[in-house]
């Protein structure tokens, strides 16, 4: 049972009706989270439980609340308070079933479930996958909310989860409602960017809650203190409580007992706890130590009174609202009340009540928050440094601890470093906590924490020392230079190599290797990426370490099918699965690059099946939310080629719903910006495409990334409404000019792109043909080659002959999907130069069917362009469908309807001019108008055009007026 809030809800309709209609988002669609922001007393406690008493007996409602325990958050306080209340309402037996295969994850955060058998390299993404399996098996049994009070207060590992959630949950009936503190957010509190990237999110709103106006300060001073309330009480109340409701309820409570109203907030409370008894008034100073929220078994254990005694002075503080009773324990009503409380322990009273908590939590941790969490504050709280540095330090080695977890706690040792009598003897030298400081870091996905850290641990190894310690460090570098994409890596990992003996095959040296030829791979270097991992799977082999050699058998096969044996890499990369089962993590990069190999050589179908398996793989690992995003990706681009739009459009939203890490947001982005050009939205594309400018340029290490989207940017150039071949012919010719570094099955795409681009060019010339022709021969075998091949000839030939050759092959037919009715209508309009408009109109008419079917709108367009241009299409009737514009295109009518001109719209819509441009083209084709003036009228006497852009602008209107409300 939730108790009701003690404050009257008022002045509050409007944010109440927002969360309302949250809620109903979140029953009929699925998962929702919504942000309450405001300053401390605002009221979102009060207002989330008024919330959450509307929703009455038609959902289920868990609550958990962030602690702050010196100065930090104590890890998944909040988490543990929600999935303990999953389990009171549906038993531990639903919970793990719900949790399926990462059921024993939950244990990190739960004691009383087992402990952890996971690698320390995925059990945090485990537990996230665990924890959102769990809330979406209980929202499916019934409707659930889940509050998450004082976010500001969170530790990273609790932030981090939340940002998981948003993304993940996708079509339960789940709202997640988190509040925070907006003026706690100094400028680089660790929230802020956290909730910048949550509001990116789509499934993700925010609500600002400010002060109360006057009309409804004297609501709540009238609901509180009562109807006798003197005029002039009322109007001192109003003037002095400034619009915060919690300060106006205490200063109307003193008011309506006849105390003198306090003049700050810090007295009302004050005053308040000191009309206790002192006796009361001890055991509060004693509860806040434990924290807001704390069981009663824990606070009976440390208190020097009789167990009458402490049972009266509970009574006392519950009967005034100072705390409230749970099913085991008791939490503050008020997280300021429980500020206010702890800031009244002197120092060594602070101290002393921390250690008494500490030693019981070693000796009963099940009274703990959670495993191990609340020993570790309570000793660094205690002052008691030597004890707090070595639990500190065992806590953040446990593999079962989470990685953001985890870096806090090696951030505390080396704060508490100094202090500590002899700390290389408790766990080894300060360079050994930095270097598994910045490890964790780089899996907490905090590369730039890991470089700063691991340069740390660089300078104070020395040349006389370990060199093998030294290597173990440089290999942790080059992993954040890698993640960042930034120069250095392979570098790191020459002087790494250099470090370990080839005389005497050790687990650091099969690592360095494996690693090291990854890294080449990555580049492009792939013969010396080939013969390192010749030698990582020797030494792997050597030492039986199946997982080194698993990956680097994986390397192997990679570079060989880039170097033009791709039936020899293929085969290779299936031998490579035993060794790679090993370890999930390797695993699940065999399936990544497995499915992408079959892509590369034209075998889409078994691409598709293949990635698809990888992600069912995935989630039996527990990890479909984290790594299978790549292979969701992996999914998606075979079903491009294989026509089908729709399903690989569902796979890519749903992968960029769960956040995915970088290099996995540049696959699944460039995928979406392909999936625009073929349905024709160029505009959405260059939005998507102007984010990745560096990588298209060459400005980055991630060949792979550099080709993808550079092909994704030449075929818009070439099929945009308003093309631009010579940009096209720049990138293309870029690649084709360094072709070392790519793989054959790209740069015979890129060759195609290329050569439409050479034809497309008003200046082209016969040497830059010349220069394409042998550009073309130059790649090396591939696949694909007979696929691309014809393609490229018929663009630099240009006549009937060479595209109807082109069209009839069977390999351009087994190709991608788009690649036929683009051939046939590049064929008909040879055959309208050659005077055959009956064949001509035959095939334009096939291409634009077949094209539509499958979803490439761009090729339907194409093909009735041609047919206008050829004066063959009869009168087209003007569509009345809305739905023919985008969002975007609608927001750009309703400006364009106003007057605006293409620089004004771009400035209000934050795009490029050109982008704006082309907006106003689609709408213009798609609405059958030639003018902008014609556009402006038909919005204004079909006002269903801008039905969704209106829509869309009043509800950033409301937004703006709540956070001034």
């Amino acid at each position: 049972m939730r108790p009701r809030p003690d404050v009257p809800v008022v002045g509050r309709s409007a944010p109440l009706a927002e969360l309302a209609a949250t809620w109903h988002d979140a029953v009929a669609t699925g998962g929702r989270v919504m942000l309450v922001a405001g300053e401390a007393g605002m009221g979102k406690t009060t207002l989330v439980g008024a919330f959450a008493d509307s929703l009455g007996d038609g959902a289920d409602v868990v609550t958990g609340q962030c602690v702050a325990f010196a100065g930090e958050g104590m890890p998944y306080a909040a988490v543990v308070q929600v999935l303990r209340e999953v389990i009171r309402l549906h038993g531990v037996d639903d919970v793990l079933g719900w949790a399926g295969v990462g059921g024993s994850s939950l244990g990190a955060v739960l004691p009383e479930l087992g402990p952890d058998p996971g690698a320390a390299d995925t059990q945090q993404l485990r537990l996230y996958e665990a924890i959102t399996l769990v809330l979406e098996g209980a929202a499916r049994r019934r409707p659930l909310l889940v509050v998450i009070e004082d976010l500001h207060w969170g530790d990273p590992a609790t932030w981090h989860l939340l940002r998981f959630l948003s993304g993940a949950v996708t079509d339960a009936p789940l709202m997640i409602l988190a509040t925070y503190r907006d003026d706690e957010l100094h400028r680089r509190h660790p929230l802020r960017p956290v909730l910048a990237e949550l509001a990116r999110q789509r499934r993700v709103g925010r609500l600002d809650l400010g002060p109360l106006d006057p009309d409804a300060v004297a609501d709540l001073v009238t609901a509180i203190a009562g109807r006798s309330t003197a005029r002039a009480v009322t109007a001192a109340i109003v003037r002095r409580g400034d619009g915060v409701p919690y300060l106006v309820a205490e200063l109307a409570r003193s008011a309506a007992e006849g105390v003198a109203m306090p003049g700050t907030l810090r007295d009302a409370l004050l005053a308040r706890v000191r009309g206790l008894s002192e006796g009361t008034q001890g055991v509060l100073r004693l509860a806040s130590a434990a924290g807001t929220q704390f069981e009663h078994e824990l606070l009976a254990e440390v208190a020097d009174v009789p167990a009458a005694e402490l049972d009266v002075a509970l009574r006392e503080a519950v009967d005034a609202v100072i705390l409230v009773p749970d099913e085991t324990g008791y939490r503050f009503r008020h997280a300021l009340l429980h500020e206010v409380v702890h800031d009244e322990l002197l120092p060594g009273e602070q101290a002393r009540i921390h250690g008494r908590l500490a030693d019981v939590v070693a000796e009963r941790p099940e009274l703990s928050g959670a495993r191990g969490h609340d020993l570790v504050h309570h000793l660094f709280a205690a002052h008691r440094f030597e004890d707090a540095f070595a639990a500190a330090l065992q806590r953040a080695t446990d593999r079962a601890t989470p990685h953001h977890e985890a870096l806090a706690l090696y951030t505390r040792a080396l704060e508490v470093w100094d202090l500590v009598g002899e700390p290389a003897k408790v766990w080894g030298s300060h360079a050994d906590i930095l270097q598994g400081a910045a490890a964790t870091a780089v899996w907490a996905g905090q590369p730039d924490r890991a470089l700063t850290l691991i340069d740390a641990a660089l300078h104070e190894t020395g040349p006389g020392q370990d060199p093998e310690a030294r290597a173990r460090r440089l290999v942790i570098k080059a992993q954040a230079l890698s993640a960042l994409v930034r120069p250095g890596a392979l570098e790191a990992l020459e002087e790494a190599v250099a470090l370990t003996s080839a005389e005497r095959p050790t687990a650091v040296r099969a690592k360095t290797l494996e690693f090291h030829a990854a890294q080449l791979m990555l580049i492009g270097r792939y013969a010396e990426a080939r013969d390192v991992a010749d030698e990582a799977i020797a030494v792997a082999t050597a030492i039986e370490a199946p997982a080194y050699r698993g990956s680097a058998r994986t390397t192997r096969a990679i570079a060989v099918c880039a170097l033009g044996d791709e039936e020899r890499g293929l085969a290779e990369m299936q031998a490579a699965r035993a060794d790679s089962e090993v370890r999930p993590r390797t695993a699940l990069r065999l399936w990544i690059n497995w499915s992408d190999q079959l892509t590369l050589a034209g075998r889409f179908a078994e691409a598709r099946d293949a990635a698809l398996a990888g992600v069912e793989q995935a989630r039996a690992k527990g990890l479909e939310r984290s790594h299978g995003t790549m292979l969701l990706g992996n999914a998606a681009e075979p079903m491009l080629a294989l026509g089908e739009l729709a399903e690989a459009s569902r796979l890519v939203a749903r992968g960029l719903e769960l956040s995915p890490p970088h290099n996995h947001l540049l696959q699944l982005r460039g995928l979406q910006a392909w999936i625009a050009v073929w349905e024709d939205r160029a505009a959405e594309a260059e939005e998507i495409l102007v984010e990745f400018c560096p990588t298209i340029e060459g400005r980055t290490e991630q060949v792979q990334f550099e080709i993808a989207l550079s092909m994704v940017d030449a075929w818009l150039r070439l099929l945009s409404p308003e093309p631009d071949p010579e940009r096209a012919w720049r990138t293309t010719q870029r690649i084709l000019r360094s072709p070392g570094r790519q793989s054959p099955a790209r740069l015979w795409q890129t060759a195609y792109l290329s050569a439409a681009a050479w034809r497309a060019r008003a200046g082209r010339t016969a040497a830059e043909r010349d220069l394409l022709s042998a550009q073309t021969a130059a790649i090396p075998a591939a696949l694909v080659a007979p696929t691309w091949r014809p393609l490229v000839a018929a663009e630099l030939t240009d006549d009937a002959t060479t595209w109807r050759a082109a069209l009839d092959d069977p390999a351009v037919a087994a190709g991608p999907a788009q690649l036929r009715p683009l051939a046939a209508i590049r064929l008909a309009e040879s055959l309208l130069r050659d005077g055959d408009r009956a064949a001509a109109a035959e095939l334009l008419a096939e291409a634009a069917g077949s094209a539509g079917r499958m979803g490439f709108r761009v090729f339907v367009r194409r093909a009735e362009d041609v047919l206008d241009r050829a004066g063959l299409a009869g009168p087209r009737r003007r569509s009345s469908d809305p739905t023919e514009l985008t969002a975007r295109e609608r927001e750009v009518l309703a400006r364009l309807a106003e007057g605006r001109s293409n620089g004004e719209i771009a400035a209000e819509l934050f795009i490029s001019t050109k982008t704006a441009s082309v907006h106003v083209s689609n709408i213009l084709a798609k609405l059958q108008v030639s003018t902008r003036g014609e556009a402006a009228a038909l919005a204004h006497t079909r006002p269903e055009l801008l039905r969704r852009a209106n829509r869309r602008q009043s509800s950033l209107s409301s937004v703006g007026r709540n956070g001034q409300s």
